[in-house]
């Protein structure tokens, strides 16, 4: 083959794989949002992973039972995977997936960030979730980077550490490794080893193999076969004006984030309602920790569109309102932009109504709408305006933010 058709062949390849990831970036936040096939639907995720990163699967991923297993070839040693969803009891099951010898556990929901890592496996037994499968999706880091710097991190800090948005410059180099995956390459290993694409009992999969033949002339279409999991392949493949065109819609989109007229009638009843009460000294010292809790959540709901890191949301916010500022933080990545903020937050009105409590605030300064891969401005201008929190008392005496909303 002539140098052009390599050239050609290469940038056809990054391509599919960036198809790759972002098909089934979208078929894993399916996988958040709905149980149906929940765990077969994460199996293709992983799988997918490691064809478009820099591991070779072993075998298919399937769940059994209530998690998903399988190995893959790492930097050339064979890995074995495990995913949970969920978990009550994290550090029991990283024990368990020591005694069974598991290299990789991932626990979509997240691990406690107070968990401790033990010394002796820190350095065997790597530990992701969800966030950071997100992170591998978008094609910031391959699987073997992150298994790396968790390696590091864990064995430095002796607990659970998140990925960055981007690896470190000081990351260790891979063991025994002669090259490294260009952005948007595809390596060898996931090309001329790949399953047969006419294997029957891949053609239904999301992460069929024949994506990835890139040789003109070659290619024929398997037959389609009735899956529970549906292909997002086709929806990616638009043309350079088709995204262009989104992102200047997404763009306008932004301006009107900060709305939700519904939410702010409702809301306002509420406020409304609340009786002023003569207080006791315990109750106001109460009323001033809403307050600040409320305040915190608008810095911290600022903090997560401007570094696109949702992490710290669900130590103030309830799961539904975390939820609904994790969609926005993704529409945000999707768009390729991000929202820095210049903003003051002062506490305008605050009401207790037993375990409950509504705080007004007031957000005033600027924001700037800038491009994630230059940090140009897209758009900027003022912000002021008035947004209500609706707080509800724990069992241990904490706040917590279960619905917020502009007002008027």
């Amino acid at each position: 083959m002539s140098p052009k058709n390599d050239a050609t062949a290469g940038g056809d390849a990054g391509a599919r794989r960036r198809q790759v990831l972002a098909a089934h970036a979208e078929l894993f936040n399916e996988a958040l949002t709905d149980e149906a096939d929940r765990l077969a639907k994460l199996a293709n995720v992983v799988e997918a992973l490691a064809m478009a990163s820099d591991a070779e699967p072993l075998g298919p991923f399937a769940p059994m039972g209530d998690h998903v297993e399988g190995a893959v070839r790492l930097e050339r040693v064979r890995s074995r995977i495990a995913l949970w969803f969920d978990s009550d009891d994290h550090a029991a099951l990283a024990e368990a997936a020591l005694e069974r010898q598991v290299d990789i556990l991932i626990v979509v929901q997240g691990f406690p960030l107070q968990m401790a890592v033990d010394a002796e496996w820190a350095s065997e037994l790597a530990l992701l979730d969800g966030r950071d499968l997100t992170l591998l999706l978008e094609g910031r880091w391959t699987l073997g980077q992150a298994v790396r710097f968790k390696h590091s991190e864990q064995a430095a800090h002796g607990r659970f550490i998140s990925l960055r948005v981007a690896p470190p410059a000081d990351l260790p180099d891979e063991a025994e490794s002669e090259f490294r995956p260009e952005d948007g390459e595809v390596l060898r290993s996931n090309v001329d080893d790949m399953p047969s694409p006419h294997d029957e009992g891949d053609a239904g999969r999301v992460d069929n193999p024949d994506i990835w033949d890139v040789s003109s002339g070659r290619r024929r279409d398997p037959e389609p076969v009735p899956t529970t999991i549906r292909s997002n392949i086709e929806s990616h493949e638009q043309s350079f004006a088709e995204a262009e065109a989104f992102e200047r819609a997404e763009a306008r989109r932004l301006r009107l984030i900060r709305t939700g007229f519904m939410l702010a009638a409702l809301f306002a009843v509420l406020i409304a309602v609340f009786v002023v009460r003569g207080r006791q000294d315990a109750e106001a010292a109460s009323l001033d920790r809403a307050a600040d809790t409320a305040v915190r959540a608008a810095r911290l709901e600022f903090e997560a569109y401007q570094s696109l890191d949702s992490s710290a949301l669900r130590s103030v916010y309830d799961e539904a309102v975390a939820q609904e500022i994790e969609a926005r933080v993704q529409q945000l990545r999707a768009s390729g932009v991000y929202l820095e903020s210049d903003v003051s937050i002062q506490v305008i009105d605050a009401r207790l109504d037993g375990e409950s409590a509504g705080v007004l605030v007031r957000e005033s300064g600027n924001l700037a709408t800038r491009r994630r891969a230059d940090g140009e401005t897209i758009q900027r201008g003022p912000l002021s305006q008035d947004v209500g929190f609706f707080l509800a008392r724990t069992a241990d005496q904490r706040w917590r933010v279960v619905q917020r909303a502009p007002v008027g």
